[in-house]
């Protein structure tokens, strides 16, 4: 997917048009290559802790408070650096690095664990959510100015790609008050069509995901910094509707040719 999404500016890096790397590019560690790794580590995990949620829980917060601290290895653009780039070295190619990224993953494996074991969630009534939503809501928004300037810094140990453990507890708060107040709208107007379409887009976030960023990689190149402020709702509401036509032909004939491959073998 970095080739496709970069297709058009590696283009124009090996006929000498931009003197970017093309290797930043091409192996830049995004989110996509963060959940393949997740889902090995994950996979490794399972052999020590079992199905014992609490040590996913506490490997999460170790993973978030370390990743600031782990010693670079590598340097320039040498073979070891897009190794550490993987793992969580501070590059500029290095977006969604295993630490302090897998720390997510953690949690959320260790709730669906906790959850198939004491499924409390399920007895839970509209005021549970509502009471305990509340203060949570109140605690990040209080916070909201040092959330914005960690979100705001994308280069450099401490930004958003490399933060510590101060800003993964603020984000873990802000995420559960947002998946109640999400419940109680779905409960109240989840048959509402734009909702019904968030949650399509949702049950879809990875072919969308890949589609999004293959259009706008290859467009952001030719238009970089040409655009007006309110040219950007329509590119916006342009490629939100060019992505989800594609979405639908791709869940709309992809199984089809799936189908036909099996029967013809």
């Amino acid at each position: 997917m970095n080739i496709a999404r970069s297709a058009n500016l590696i283009h124009y890096m090996f006929t000498g048009e931009s003197p970017a790397d093309p290797f930043f590019y091409i192996f830049g560690v995004d989110i996509l290559l963060l959940a393949g790794l997740s889902i090995v580590v994950i996979g490794l995990l399972q052999l020590l802790f079992k199905r014992n949620f609490i040590f996913y829980f506490i490997l999460a917060f170790i993973i978030a408070a370390v990743a600031p601290f782990l010693p670079m290895f590598g340097n320039g653009t040498g073979y070891l650096a897009y190794v550490n780039a993987f793992l969580w070295g501070n590059f500029e190619w290095s977006y969604f690095p295993l630490f302090p990224w897998l720390a997510y993953i953690l949690i959320g494996f260790a709730l669906r664990l906790f959850v198939n074991k004491y499924p409390i969630l399920s007895k839970s009534t509209s005021g549970h959510y509502i009471v305990f939503s509340i203060p949570l809501l109140i605690i990040s928004g209080l916070t909201i100015s040092y959330a914005s300037g960690i979100a705001h810094n994308l280069n450099g140990a401490g930004g958003y790609y490399h933060h510590g453990i101060l800003y993964f507890a603020w984000l873990l708060t802000f995420i559960v008050a947002y998946a109640m107040v999400a419940h109680l709208v779905e409960k109240s107007a989840g048959k509402q069509p734009a909702l019904k379409y968030v949650k399509w887009v949702g049950k879809n976030v990875t072919v969308f995901y890949v589609i999004q960023w293959i259009i706008i990689g290859n467009i952001a190149t030719e238009i970089y910094q040409t655009q007006n402020i309110y040219s950007l709702l329509y590119w916006f509401l342009g490629i939100i509707t060019a992505v989800s036509l594609l979405v639908f032909l791709w869940n709309k004939f992809v199984p089809v040719v799936k189908k036909n491959k099996i029967l013809t073998s």
